[in-house]
């Protein structure tokens, strides 16, 4: 079974307080120095936002930092803000998705750090400003960490989480996902999971057990 919302609120609220608190007390800070974008770069991927986009990231904040003479602390962090938010903009419709009977499923893969959660949030929200409905699905149950990211991110972006335990079975959180979107008539499912190598079998299989009960449906 999904987690009741209380303990979700409760999840998704002590994930936020942690992770946004510490980039709040990284900026707390009167100057900004290198070391200050080494600690926000170390914070971003520890949060699964990719090393690709946390670079992206970086680079577009130092950039501003320069251009727009920005130095204390504060005006940095409220310029971060607004490009993590920019980062969940998009500039055109998704487009089409597989569908599956009434529903349009996306499984989300990829090696660990190559920012699967922030992908994720995009598809979401990109969705999300079409009018589509949007259940996200958090099948990456190895790590308790990756559960409350996603969280948080749908809390973000407005789409409803199903989630289990950490170390739960993906293919029970997959099953209920798609028993949630039909319930309530959700369009798109955006499915997590652990980061894996294509050399990892027992992974691989994982993998096929979530296309195995997403065809029942």
């Amino acid at each position: 079974m999904s987690n009741s919302p209380d303990k979700t609120k409760q999840g998704v609220k002590h994930s936020r307080e942690i992770w946004f608190g510490r980039i709040a007390r990284l900026f707390d800070r009167t100057t900004v120095e290198e070391e200050t974008w080494d600690e926000l770069e170390e914070l971003l991927i520890s949060a699964d936002v990719g090393v690709a986009t946390t670079h992206k990231l970086i680079d577009r904040m130092k950039q501003r930092a320069r251009d727009e003479r920005l130095s204390e602390g504060s005006q940095i962090h409220s310029a971060l803000k607004e490009e993590m938010v920019n980062l969940l903009s998009v500039d055109a419709g998704v487009g089409d998705v597989p569908a599956l009977g009434n529903l349009q499923l996306i499984l989300v893969v990829g090696v660990n750090g190559c920012g699967k959660t922030t992908s994720i949030a995009k598809l979401a929200h990109g969705f999300k400003n079409e009018g589509r409905k949007v259940i996200l699905a958090a099948a990456d149950t190895f790590r308790a960490a990756a559960i409350d990211q996603l969280k948080c991110w749908g809390e973000r972006v407005g789409a409803e989480v199903v989630a289990h335990q950490p170390g739960g079975d993906p293919g029970a959180v997959v099953f209920d996902a798609l028993q949630a979107a039909q319930n309530r008539q959700a369009e798109v499912v955006i499915i997590d999971t652990a980061g894996r190598l294509h050399t990892k079998f027992n992974l691989m299989e994982e993998l096929k057990k979530i296309k195995r009960v997403a065809s029942k449906y």
